[in-house]
């Protein structure tokens, strides 16, 4: 036997042996238990879970996120009801694996030095690392939720399908969206009065081409959020701290210098340097909240929060445990267009292979097309700990295909609606036995 195909089934071997624990093993209850299945529209979580959130969304925002969030036919999920997972592809070793998995089958075997290189790629937290570990700028934030949305676009009142194909009978499964398609995050943190408080809203809108982008926010720059301050409290200037921060937002010397850089990542993420704002806290959270709840939300696309001494910053950042955004938020390093966020999302589906060649790992980053969180499988507890020859954990998700929402088809060049962005996956012709990939 060749010895990569020697490695494979030992790797192999090690996941079928170790054992479930916490923080990676299945849920005691399946997300999708008593939710709802229509034509075009799949409940991921309950109406009743969703309120308490949905009630904090922002109220005045521009026509086409009111639109967007308050649609019925908006589906919504998290990474507990969608579970967060990655492809292994190489044929192999093929299946579905929670995102867990990558760390739980290191710490099983750090004695062996190539499988025990998984935690340099997955953290404490049983996630990938950064950039790839949560959603963008919030790496260092505690008091947050983030929930995923997902629109399809529609045609004579009926949902467009995601279409979906094999590259072979146990390759990859790959998709792509239809012209239209949106996806959002909505990011939330609680509030001194436990209550939950949007933020931010990010969306990815598909087109041709690519993914348009766009970020809402209830404040544009800081001098927009030093008026509303001295709008709201015409007092201020008796305030200390509130005149602490209007002296803040209007001080172009405040931004301090920050740097992004990923050391397992490096290979597809080169380092950014950057800056961040870091507001000064005040004692009137009711200012606060105000700030979130009452202002308009706006867009933020090519917007600039602050810039000074030859540095700028995107977004605010935070000193404290409530603001307008929570303590350790970071997303002032990227400026909201097209370009930046492909840094990351452009790598859905890349081989951990590719940033070191005798990793044994033959799993890929999370999601597909750009996307990451989406994905068309059923979840089930295979994706947690083990592998089949069978390939037994990639299975489509019945519901989805009950609800029309996926199409087993690729599209043609001259489809009207779809066409496949580039990947940077790449099939492993010719090394892996059973493989039957086709142009």
């Amino acid at each position: 036997m060749k010895p990569f195909h020697r490695r494979a089934l030992f790797f192999a071997t090690v996941l079928c042996a170790i054992a479930s624990a916490e923080p990676c093993e299945p849920p005691a209850v399946q997300p999708a238990a008593g939710l709802s299945v229509q034509e075009d529209f799949v409940e991921y979580i309950s109406e009743g879970d969703l309120r308490p959130f949905k009630d904090a969304l922002p109220r005045n925002a521009p026509a086409e996120l009111l639109a967007l969030v308050g649609s019925r036919d908006t589906m919504w999920y998290d990474d507990r009801s969608m579970v967060f997972l990655y492809q292994d592809s190489i044929e192999v070793v093929t299946g579905n694996r929670a995102n867990c998995v990558g760390r739980k089958v290191g710490e099983r075997n750090k004695n062996n030095p190539q499988i025990g290189k998984l935690l340099n790629y997955f953290g404490p937290d049983f996630r990938f690392l950064f950039p790839f570990r949560t959603v963008a700028g919030t790496d260092h934030v505690t008091n947050l939720r983030t929930l995923t949305l997902w629109a399809p676009p529609r045609r004579n009142g009926r949902a467009l399908p995601v279409k979906y194909w094999k590259l072979s009978s146990r390759g990859r499964w790959m998709w792509t969206f239809p012209f239209g398609t949106v996806f959002g995050e909505a990011l939330f943190q609680k509030g001194p009065d436990q209550s939950w408080y949007a933020f931010e809203i990010r969306t990815r809108t598909r087109y041709r081409d690519g993914w348009a982008v766009n970020v809402y926010r209830p404040l544009a720059s800081a001098e927009a959020m030093a008026r509303e301050v001295i709008l709201r409290r015409p007092q201020w200037q008796q305030t200390p701290d509130l005149a602490r921060l209007v002296a803040h937002l209007r001080d172009k010397s405040s931004l301090v210098r920050n740097r992004w850089e990923s050391k397992p990542y490096a290979k597809v993420f080169p380092a950014i340097d950057g800056a961040l704002d870091p507001l000064p806290g005040i004692q009137d959270t009711a200012l606060i909240s105000e700030l979130l709840t009452l202002v308009p939300w706006v867009s933020t696309e090519g917007a600039i929060w602050k810039e000074g001494g030859g540095l700028e910053t995107y977004a605010p950042s935070s000193q404290a445990d409530f603001h307008i955004v929570p303590k350790g938020y970071e997303m002032g390093m990227i400026p909201v267009n097209e370009v930046s966020c492909n840094r990351c999302h452009s790598e859905t589906g890349r081989r951990l292979g590719d940033l070191e060649f005798d990793i044994i790992l033959y799993g890929e980053i999370w999601g597909e097309e750009r996307i990451f969180s989406w994905h068309l499988f059923e979840p089930s507890r295979y994706i947690y700990d083990t592998w089949d020859e069978s390939d037994g954990s990639r299975k489509l998700n019945p519901r989805l295909a009950h609800a029309g929402l996926v199409k087993n088809e690729k599209p043609s060049a001259s489809d009207p609606d779809y066409k496949p962005l580039p990947t940077v996956f790449k099939p492993d012709i010719g090394r892996a036995p059973y493989a039957e990939v086709t142009p």
